[in-house]
């Protein structure tokens, strides 16, 4: 964590805790003698009466602010965008080739933010109980809004591609690590496609 980011959240504190705290000792009283004085001036003049209720209203909104019982809507807080990455195929996601044992997966996404893929991990399945897995370990620059395309290219034994049929549905499933920071987060990928075989 960096000697700026430390001083800043340092500051942030400050203001808004003991700044606060000091001030809430001193308006309290402030607020409290403005209802007191209201009061007394409406039972004591008839003239400046709707000034008066004016400094008593002013006085309980006051008091009732400081203890915390009306929140004023805060301002100027910056609130960081939630970090989404969005898996789709625009075409045939998924090609297979029993003859040979081959199968690619092409998938496609679209991140909020610039990061890296680490590793994806995906499973090809049918509705016969056949599971293929895949996967990517090479990582991937990954520039923000911008739509970055993942190919698998995976050799299987031929007897594995043979309950996959023409036409047929399958569910790709899986997962993404990508970098955040120093750390790692995961995001699922979930598609039903028809493969080409």
């Amino acid at each position: 964590m960096d000697e700026h980011s430390l001083r800043s959240r340092g500051r942030h504190w400050l203001k808004s805790h003991a700044l606060f705290e000091a001030v809430r000792i001193v308006f309290v009283p402030a607020f409290v003698w403005l209802v007191s004085l209201g009061i007394s001036r409406v039972t004591h003049a008839s003239l400046a009466t709707a000034f008066n209720i004016f400094l008593v209203l002013i006085g309980v909104i006051g008091v009732l602010w400081l203890l915390g019982v009306v929140r004023l809507p805060a301002f100027s807080t910056k609130e960081e965008p939630k970090w989404e990455v969005f898996f789709y195929s625009p075409g045939l996601a998924a090609s297979l080739t029993p003859s040979i044992g081959r199968v690619i997966i092409s998938l496609q996404f679209l991140s909020t933010k610039t990061t890296e893929l680490i590793y994806l991990h995906v499973t090809l399945r049918n509705n016969k109980g056949a599971n293929l897995d895949c996967e990517k370990p090479e990582p991937i620059s990954v520039a923000s809004m911008q739509v970055t395309q993942v190919m698998i290219d995976k050799k299987f034994l031929p007897q594995e591609l043979a309950t996959f049929e023409r036409g047929e549905m399958v569910n790709i499933e899986g997962y993404a690590k990508f970098r955040d920071g120093d750390l790692m987060k995961q995001f699922r990928i979930s598609i039903a496609t028809i493969p080409s075989v």
